[in-house]
């Protein structure tokens, strides 16, 4: 009975190859089609599989026709052929006249998806029909080959959306941007197909990268390129309406100046795609508040805290003048040697012109520096020290606030005339103390030394603080010259 059947269909599809026969021929098979059982049905497709790319597209056409004929009449019972009728359609978008029959191919493989659910998507056509994308060379072989694949992601009850979005997507847009494929417009289509069934819901933060994609290509030359990708964001903005919210502006800024194609069918797919883009949401403001504002209020605290202590520390120094159990050391000191020597030969040579301004300007520094480096002596206030009264202590806070906004040359002779006796006073240095620069100029830079033991032992150390201080000081003079020093062999070269 097989073997009848078998030599009887294959004469049908020799007939197929002669007009005169043509109608008679797929008639009769047709016929045969419709009644097949289970122990027939392999022997006809086996027959129907047979031909290749040396036979007439009549007979190649009318066979694709009966692959897209036979899913709606025996369904899964295909479920184990499967593998070979999709071999055989990828075999046929290699022929040279493949363009021919691609419709019957897109027919077939629709048929065959939206019937066959058995197995699942992945198993069933994914990776079949991916490899054929991803490997293909010929221009019609790649464009049959995404076509095919778009129409099985379209037909599929389930094509398992999740999978398509985590593992086909971010392939194909490298694929659409490699410079090797050709048939760009073609994998475009399959990314709205993927699109279209909400594959792109489960990327996350690649749904940015995609749309940067598309609407790069409605730029391009080639209008099938600029169609797929405006309806590619057609989609997009249909299923992925929340989630494309905060590109809603910059695209339809891009679709107003794209929207007078030159071609007509592009033409209509982007005003459809603008009028889709229109619905999308604005993203709400209070959803999304700037960044920089975060930041900005932190860094705003921190100056506060900064300040407030700042001022604090000078206000507890004023008042435990008469304590004399914590002492703080805060001495304003001098750039390093080293910093200025390379400052100035990163300066190079001076030109003849403005040898005289530069040695000017230095001195001018060079003098402010000079009145501006002082070493003070601070002391907070003491934990258990106690309340004077409030006459004096206002009293005190004005005469800090007095000597913080002095003249260098007033805070200069006060430095000079009463050190030795502030030293005296204050005692000597605390175990755990240290130095720090304090710029009373400016708030930033501003630093308080702190200490975290009690000073017991200040008449001892009298003569080892003088002694300290005189060499800070002798320190500065000795670098403040060392500058002047390089100033000159400056000017003179």
């Amino acid at each position: 009975m097989a073997q009848k059947l078998k030599l009887k269909v294959l004469t049908l599809i020799t007939k197929l190859s002669d007009r005169d026969t043509y109608k008679i021929a797929s008639t009769e098979l047709e016929k045969i089609a419709g009644s097949l059982d289970s122990t027939t049905l392999p022997t006809f497709l086996s027959c129907i599989l047979s031909t290749d790319a040396n036979d007439k597209p009549l007979v190649r056409k009318q066979c694709l026709h009966l692959l897209s004929t036979l899913p709606a009449l025996y369904s899964n019972s295909l479920s184990n052929s499967l593998p070979k009728i999709l071999s055989y359609i990828t075999r046929r978008l290699r022929d040279p006249d493949s363009s021919v029959i691609r419709s019957q191919c897109l027919t077939a493989i629709t048929s065959l998806a939206s019937n066959i659910t058995k197995l699942p998507f992945s198993t069933a056509f994914l990776k079949q029909l991916s490899e054929s994308v991803f490997t293909e060379q010929e221009l019609n072989a790649q464009i049959g080959s995404a076509l095919c694949l778009a129409a099985a992601i379209d037909a599929a009850p389930d094509p398992e959306p999740g999978r398509l979005g985590k593992v086909l997507v971010p392939r194909l847009e490298r694929l659409v941007r490699s410079e090797g494929y050709k048939a760009r417009f073609a994998g475009l289509v399959v990314v709205g197909s993927v699109i279209g069934v909400g594959g792109v819901s489960g990327i996350g933060g690649g749904i940015g990268g995609l749309v940067k994609c598309l609407v790069g290509f409605l730029s391009s030359e080639d209008w099938n390129s600029r169609k797929a990708a405006a309806e590619a964001l057609r989609k997009l903005a249909v299923v992925e309406r929340d989630g494309v919210a905060e590109f809603k502006s910059e695209c339809l800024k891009v679709f107003e100046n794209r929207r007078f194609d030159k071609v007509k069918a592009t033409r209509e797919v982007m005003n459809e795609t603008i009028e889709a883009w229109k619905q999308v949401p604005d993203v709400s403001e209070e959803a999304s508040p700037p960044p920089r504002s975060l930041a900005s209020s932190r860094e705003d605290a921190s100056d506060k805290r900064h300040w407030s202590g700042s001022k604090n520390s000078c206000a507890a120094g004023s008042e435990a003048t008469q304590m004399g159990k914590k002492s703080v050391l805060a001495i304003r000191t001098t750039p390093p040697d080293g910093s200025l020597a390379a400052t100035a030969r990163k300066r190079g040579p001076l030109k003849s012109t403005d040898k005289k301004t530069s040695l000017a300007m230095y001195g001018k520094v060079d003098q402010k520096k000079l009145m501006d480096w002082k070493v003070e002596i601070s002391v907070p206030n003491s934990i258990s020290s106690t309340a004077g009264g409030e006459n004096d202590r206002n009293e005190k806070n004005a005469n800090v606030s007095e000597r913080r906004f002095a003249k260098p040359e007033t805070k200069r002779a006060l430095f000079s005339k009463n050190s030795d006796e502030k030293t005296l006073k204050f005692g000597g240095f605390k175990s755990g103390s240290r130095v720090a620069p304090c710029y009373e100029e400016s708030p930033q830079s501003t630093a308080v030394a702190s200490t975290g033991t009690e000073n017991q032992h200040s008449n001892h150390k009298e003569p080892e603080d003088l002694s300290l201080i005189r060499n800070q000081l002798v320190q500065i003079e000795r670098q403040q010259s060392s500058l002047l020093d390089l100033l000159q062999v400056c000017s003179t070269d």
